[in-house]
C-alpha cells in the first residue's frame, strides 16, 4: 500500500497547477490592472490580449488572465517580445 502511495503521490501534487493555469497580470509599475464589473468584461480581455492571452475576466477586483505563463505575466517582458 505504502508503494502505491509513493508513485501516486508526485502525480497528485501536480494536479493543482495543471487545473488553475493562469494568473493575474501586472502593469508597468509590477501592480495588478483594477477592474471594476466582476466578470467578463472589455477592459480585462483587452488587457489579457496585450499579455498575449486571448481570454481574461474581473475576479476579485482585479483582471485574471487565463493560461497566462509567468513569462508574459508582467508587462515589460511582452513589450520586450513585441520590440
Amino acid at each position: 500500500m505504502n508503494i502505491i502511495l509513493f508513485y501516486f503521490m508526485p502525480i497528485l501534487i501536480s494536479l493543482p497547477g495543471l487545473l488553475a493555469s493562469g494568473t493575474y497580470p501586472n502593469d508597468v509599475y509590477g501592480l495588478t490592472y483594477d477592474c471594476g464589473k466582476l466578470g467578463e468584461n472589455e477592459h480585462c480581455l483587452k488587457i489579457c490580449k496585450i499579455h498575449g492571452v486571448e481570454y481574461g475576466y474581473c475576479y476579485g477586483w482585479r483582471c485574471w488572465c487565463d493560461k497566462l505563463s509567468d513569462k508574459n505575466k508582467l508587462f515589460w517582458d511582452v513589450y520586450k517580445e513585441h520590440c
